[in-house]
């Protein structure tokens, strides 16, 4: 029984020990205030020195370009509009305003009564400054991003077909300018006889300044080029729209300004990186308290005192837990909270300022305390298992090598929060951590995947706790002596020492694989073909227990649990089917009506038994699977369990296993509690043979619907009375099956 009392005393005491240690303060609290407004302001000073510094651009042949004239489109017939076309006043002023409505009128103007106009210049020339129109500049209110300089050449003689390997390049080598453009002697005369003019923009190479600069440039010229093309259409006689042939119009949304456009921008990329943040804080917040309560006070010795106190080893975890817990969340919740004021305050210096929602700061703290307790239990098994602080951080390391792909698929372009990444422990949170901060407030579909992706971080949690209690249940992991490991001379010991049944570390290692090679299979997208269910049930599902128990233990058939079963097994198990198929199919029924999106994925994944021979559906369909997977997660797996885990314990863990195996989250609760069932019935009847029989008669009522070509009759014909009375019928022979309390030796 555990006593909350000593769990609450063991918790404030570690709680003390951990802010006496300056440098868990330090990551915690002072590290979080201080990084990010020091890294906002440095990256904020970069980009205002970026965007402030005008780069030189240097033009040779400059007279080759159109000159300006009273035709040129876009610019006023008279001289005073034309002034105020091409040189605005100061913003802010009253001229400022003027000036738009004058531009605008004169632009008008222009293009109605003039047809015969020029091509408009790319440059204007005032006096001894070279400037370009605030017609090409995307705002118009903002300086010249360019220091235009003109550059007499000896021989401005170039042809359409230079190369540029042959340009004068001294200028740009030896760093006078930035930027190079260089005009053929005959561009007018291209322009002129409507052909296709060319501009040779030269840069240099690792030069990110001169990248930059081509950039601005290349916006500025293309506004340009659309000023030129609609000249050569009016002086055809066509309107400027003429080549645009369609028009794309999204009905849905409103058009929004450039600067909103940016802001939104702008939040949806913090969308993608605050759960990031989350995720690698909160585990950086649970790694250094749990090697220190953990490995730390083995060194210091204060863990035996701690063990011979009148406190259980599990009151002891839940203890240290709870410390990690609270250290892991603090953590996270500081950053996030230094993330958003540092992001609130420089976010004033856009145009619209970026904020969240309060709903979705909400979701963020509230996905932030499963996320923390799931590392801080996974930190604290492995920390228990560590003789040292520095042992304890090799251990804790390749977590984050684990950790980080994980979070980094969030941020792939085309990954969606699915049935499949709900499941995943740290993707699923991330993802739906980024629909419930996007800047539209989050779909009502979405609500559905708050338990999928919450479940199992409750169950991963749990298993890491009752692994560290375990642990510290075992005298020669929490004292044991140094070792070197020996890869050679481990992998002879595991051969030449085997034991009679799987161990629990052998038993997790054949699900880890048979998961990773079905995901593969997955993979391939010929989910529903009869060589796919061939090939899982073969070579990926029975393959790796039985090269496993064939290697590793000197009683397979015991390891595998085929042993003769008692005289009622099968029977039971054959009613059992019967009867727990109705309750199931109405679960699943009930399932697929809470989420509508799913019943076309699901209709899609079932086997289609029309094309092929009857024989081969039910051998494929009914028959491989019933025998390969009970080998596989009620023989060697659930063996494995038995030896370190209580019955109870074993059972639900094989379980949710074979759950998580089926990579669909519909599937979780129904296959939870048919692994359950089918668990049952191999601890109480000892052997594999009463699941067997289970499965054949429950896979043959499955497939037999779709052989006959009558998709799922069972399921739209059940009712109410139905399952009642199957359920009252089923639960006496449960309560038969309830399992021993003794572990299996």
């Amino acid at each position: 029984m555990m006593r909350w009392s000593i769990v609450r005393l063991i918790w404030l005491r570690e709680l003390c020990d951990q802010l006496r240690d300056r440098r868990t303060v330090f990551m915690i609290a002072v590290l979080p205030v201080l990084l990010y407004p020091l890294a906002g302001f440095g990256i904020m000073q970069l980009v205002l020195g970026r965007l402030g510094r005008q780069a030189v651009l240097g033009i040779q042949g400059a007279h080759y370009l159109p000159p300006l004239s009273p035709h040129c489109l876009a610019f006023s017939p008279t001289p005073a509009l034309s002034w105020f076309t091409v040189t605005p006043a100061a913003p802010g002023t009253l001229l400022s305003g003027i000036e738009r409505i004058s531009a605008a009128a004169a632009l008008e103007l222009a293009r109605r009564s003039d047809p015969r106009q020029e091509y408009p210049p790319l440059f204007l020339n005032n006096g001894a400054r070279i400037s370009f129109p605030t017609l090409y500049l995307e705002n118009r209110d903002e300086a010249q991003p360019f220091i235009v300089r003109s550059l007499e050449v000896s021989a401005p003689s170039f042809a359409l077909d230079a190369s540029l390997e042959h340009m004068d390049r001294s200028v740009l080598d030896g760093h006078q300018v930035d930027l190079l453009l260089v005009v053929p002697a005959d561009f007018q005369d291209v322009l002129r006889a409507n052909g296709r003019a060319s501009l040779y923009v030269l840069t240099r190479e690792n030069d990110e300044h001169s990248r930059l600069a081509e950039n601005r440039l290349t916006r500025i010229l293309r506004c340009w080029q659309q000023q030129l093309k609609e000249v050569r259409l009016r002086r055809q006689g066509l309107p400027a729209d003429f080549d645009e042939v369609i028009e794309v119009r999204d009905a849905a949304r409103t058009p929004k300004p450039t600067h909103q456009r940016a802001a939104d921008e702008m939040l949806d990329m913090l969308v993608r990186i605050f759960p990031f943040v989350l995720v690698m804080w909160s585990l950086a917040g649970a790694l250094y308290p749990a090697v220190d309560l953990c490995a730390g006070e083995k060194e210091r010795g204060t863990l035996e005192t701690l063990l011979i106190s009148p406190a259980s080893r599990a009151e002891i975890v839940w203890g240290k837990f709870l410390a990690i817990w609270l250290f892991s969340a603090a953590t996270a919740l500081l950053n996030l909270v230094s993330m958003g004021l540092t992001t609130w305050h420089f976010g004033r210096f856009l145009a619209t300022s970026v904020s969240f929602r309060p709903l979705a700061l909400f979701w963020a703290v509230a996905l932030l305390l499963p996320l923390s307790a799931f590392f801080s239990a996974i930190c604290l098994a492995i920390g228990a298992y560590a003789r040292s602080t520095k042992e304890g951080q090799y251990y804790l390391m390749p977590l984050f090598l684990v950790t980080l792909p994980l979070i980094l698929l969030t941020l792939a372009p085309g990954v969606e929060l699915n049935p499949f990444y709900s499941m995943v422990p740290v993707t699923g949170v991330a993802l739906l951590l980024q629909k419930l901060m996007a800047v539209k407030p989050p779909d009502s579909d979405l609500w559905g995947y708050f338990l999928p992706v919450l479940a199992p971080m409750v169950v991963y949690s749990w298993l890491a706790l009752r692994w560290a209690v375990e642990q510290f249940q075992r005298e020669e992991v929490l004292f044991r002596e140094a070792e070197r490991l020996d890869l050679q001379l481990w992998l002879r010991r595991l051969f030449r020492d085997k034991e009679a049944l799987p161990s629990a570390g052998q038993a997790l290692f054949c699900f880890a694989l048979i998961f990773g090679l079905h995901w593969l299979l997955l993979s391939s997208g010929r989910a529903s073909s009869v060589s796919f269910h061939t090939a899982r049930c073969l070579a990926f599902v029975a393959a790796p227990p039985l090269f496993m128990v064939l290697l590793l233990t000197t009683r397979p058939l015991q390891g595998l649990s085929l042993r003769w079963p008692a005289w009622w097994a099968w029977p039971t198990g054959a009613v059992l089917a019967v009867l727990l198929l109705p309750p199931f199919s109405a679960l699943t029924l009930l399932l697929l009506e809470q989420f509508p999106l799913f019943k076309q994925a699901a209709a899609r994944s079932l086997p289609n038994g029309g094309p092929q021979p009857q024989v081969i559906g039910l051998f494929v369909f009914v028959v491989l699977p019933a025998l390969c997977e009970e080998l596989a997660f009620r023989g060697f797996i659930l063996s494995g369990l038995r030896r370190r885990f209580q019955p109870w314990t074993a059972i639900l863990l094989s379980s949710f296993l074979y759950a998580l195996y089926q990579m669909n989250v519909l599937q979780v609760l129904p296959h939870f509690l048919l692994g359950i069932v089918l668990a049952l019935l191999v601890v109480r009847g000892g052997s594999l043979g009463g699941a067997i029989v289970f499965r054949l008669v429950w896979d043959f009522l499955l497939w037999l619907p779709l052989a006959l070509q009558n998709c799922l009759p069972i399921v739209d014909g059940i009712n109410g009375a139905v399952v009642l009375v199957c359920l009252a019928l089923a639960v006496p022979l449960l309560a038969f099956l309830r399992p021993p309390t003794t572990r299996s030796a």
